[in-house]
This record gives C-alpha cells, structure tokens and sequence, in this order.
C-alpha cells in the first residue's frame, strides 16, 4: 500500500457516505393530521412534486439532494483510494476529479437542512411533526461532507495522481520557476497547472483541453443573466405554493409567505428566507450586469473590489434553494385532501430557474477578464512579451 496524505479526508468520506446510504432509505419525517398519518423519505418530495405536474422543479430537487452528493462522495473516495492503494492509479482517475470542482456546488445538503428549518415552522402549524432517522443521519452527512472538503488538499490530489504517471527520474533537472508573463504559459481551468502550451492544447496533468479564460465567458453571461431576470419578476408576483387546511385554501407568493412567518414571530426565519430568495438573486442579477457592464466597457475602477463581489455571490448563491426545498417537504408530507394539502404553483417553476440560470451566469463568468479590459500593468506584461524587438 503506497502511502499518502489523505488518510483523514479519506475517513470523513467514508463516514459521509455511510450516513448518505441509509438517509437514502430511512424515513426522513412523519406528521399526523386528524388521527391520519403520513411517512416521507428523502426522495419523496421530488416524487409529489412530479406528481403535481412539477417534473422540472422535481428533478432539480432530487437532483442537488441526492444525485449530486453521491457523485461528489463517489468522485472523492475513488479518487482517494485509488491513491492509497495502488501503487500506480488507474489512468481514469484523473478524467473523474476534473469534475469533482464542477459537482461541488450542487451538492446541497446543508441548503436542504436550512429549507428543512423553515418548512418546519409551517408544519408545527398544521400537524403534529415526528423528526425521524434520515434528519439526523443528514446532519451526519452535512458535517462528515464539511471535514472532508476542509481536509482534502486538491492541489496535492493533482500532484499525487502526476506523479503515479510521471514518476521522476534520478537526473531529472530541478524545475525552475515559472515566468508569468510569457505568453506561451497557459493556467488550466480545471486542475490549476501552469502549461507551457498554447490555448487549445491539453494540460499536462489533467488532460484538460487549456483555455486563457473561460470560452465565450461574456456573452454566455449576458444570456444568462438576462434570462433570469426576464423570469424574476414573474418568479416573484405568481404564487409558490397553496395550502389548504379545513376547506379554506390559501396562495402564498414569496413575500406572503415572509409576512406568515414574520406574523408568527418567525422573525428570524422571516429575515433568513427574505435574505436568500429575494435579496441573493436580485443581488446576483444586479452584479452580474454591472461588473459585464464594466467590463465591456473596459472600466479599471473597483477591480478589487468586483473581484470580491464576484467572490461573494458565487459562494451564496446556491443558498436561494431554501424556499424550493422547503415546498418540496411540504407537498411531500402535507397530501390529506381538504383536511390539509400542499400544492406547489407555477411561481415556484420560474424561482427554480431563477436560481439555476443565476448560478450558471456566475459559473461561466471569468473576473479575470475584469483585468484584462482596464487593462492594467499586469495584464499589459504578457502582451509586451509578445511584441518582437524594435515594434514597442
């Protein structure tokens, strides 16, 4: 057994998908509504929601819940022991953890616990609410997952799975530094190496085709941006959901549904859910079309501070699934005909693809081209390399 320096991210992987497998086929919650009893899993809401004619809103659900974490988990621990046992990993190794950075974002556990907290609230209020095996065995998941990304090192992944490959020799020279500023280097995109190679070659290390910036990274963002702000509004003013308790059924929107909670003293949650379905979108909406805006138009002001800003809506824009998950739980627990039922409307369609096409907006946009269009003295570096003696 060859040894490397995973053993505690291999472990917390290892625990994670133990809790992952049997919160698959625990019960998740089961509530009570005059003397009728109702049992969900963790896959019955995405299967309500299909049955309400909700498919697309269904998939996404069962998708960032179940689909994604598991090929997360089974991304790293294949790619983790493969390293600890074998003396030479198979080749494939490296084509499967290029896509360990793609798969991470929508693995949302922990937004599904938070969605989890506020559908909650709204059940105590209808039902008697039994938590059963599966919550706790998330929470497992949600904490064993954490201390797996903290402790796994992707840069000594990379190194490691290079070396297997490329072992080296006795008289190999000692690597001198990279210059930067040559333009034949190029940063791949996906595993961090820096080639020498031109743009359209494959990377060393993880056979990545090599691209100075991301392709066509403006305009995919200005089309996706744009998309998600068309259905914003209408994600907004239509209802998310309909509830009917004893006969009288009621439509909540977004905004209602903060005003419910906020009417119950729910402030905290109130704020929680105000914070991460109308503020972060509309938040990711109006810096996305900014920082295009200043871009195209080659502005160097606040580069810093874009970068940040870029920084930040990345890292909280997965978090608007809150409401999604939540009416996810509810349909698929609260089904009691006209003592009690939840239905999901048309406004939880367009929030879902709100939430998806802001995410892919952000995805596919490159801040370094924020750089390149003030162009500053550290971008001007590499071009003046390119220019021959005597055309300066």
């Amino acid at each position: 057994m060859r040894k490397v320096p995973f053993e505690f991210a291999l472990a917390c992987g290892l625990a994670a998908l133990l809790f992952y497998l049997f919160a698959l086929v625990a019960p998740f919650l089961d509530i009570s509504v005059y003397g009728r009893f109702q049992l969900a899993y963790l896959a019955t809401g995405p299967w309500r929601l299909n049955l309400q004619n909700f498919a697309n809103v269904g998939l996404l659900v069962l998708a960032v819940t179940i689909i994604f974490p598991g090929l997360k988990l089974g991304i790293m621990l294949a790619t983790l022991i493969g390293l600890a046992t074998r003396s030479v990993p198979p080749r494939w190794l490296k084509t499967i953890f290029r896509y360990h950075e793609m798969v991470a974002p929508w693995a949302m556990i922990d937004v599904y616990l938070l969605g989890f907290m506020v559908a909650y609230t709204r059940l105590t209020a209808i039902a008697t609410v039994h938590l059963d095996t599966a919550l706790y065995l998330l929470i497992g998941l949600m904490v064993s997952m954490a201390a797996a990304d903290a402790a796994l090192d992707k840069e000594a992944v990379w190194r490691a799975l290079h070396e297997a490959d490329n072992p080296p020799a006795a008289d190999q020279p000692i690597p001198q530094p990279v210059d930067h500023r040559v333009s034949a280097y190029v940063g791949c995109l996906t595993c961090g190496m820096v080639n020498h190679a031109s743009p359209g070659a494959r990377c060393l290390r993880c056979h990545a085709t090599l691209h100075r910036r991301k392709p066509h990274s403006i305009g995919r963002s200005w089309a996706l941006t744009i998309a998600a702000a068309l259905l914003y509004m209408p994600a907004n003013l239509y209802p998310v959901m309909q509830i009917t308790q004893l006969v009288t059924t009621r439509s909540f929107t977004i905004m209602g549904g903060i005003a419910e909670l906020e009417s119950y003293g729910l402030w905290p949650l109130a704020l929680l859910v105000f914070f991460a379905s109308i503020c972060i979108p509309l938040a990711k909406l109006l810096t996305l079309a900014y920082m295009l805006i200043q871009t195209q138009a080659g502005s160097p002001g606040h580069l810093a501070g874009r970068t940040r800003a870029f920084a930040i809506i990345e890292f909280i824009g997965r978090w608007s699934m809150i409401d999604v998950f939540m009416i996810s739980i509810l349909v698929a627990l609260v089904h009691f005909g006209q003592l009690a039922y939840v239905r999901a409307e048309v406004g939880a369609a367009y929030f879902a693809a709100v939430v998806v096409l802001t995410m892919f907006a952000v995805s596919v946009f490159d801040p370094r081209l924020m750089w390149d269009a003030a162009e500053t003295p550290y971008i001007q570096a590499p071009r003046a390399a390119q220019l021959e003696p005597g055309t300066r």
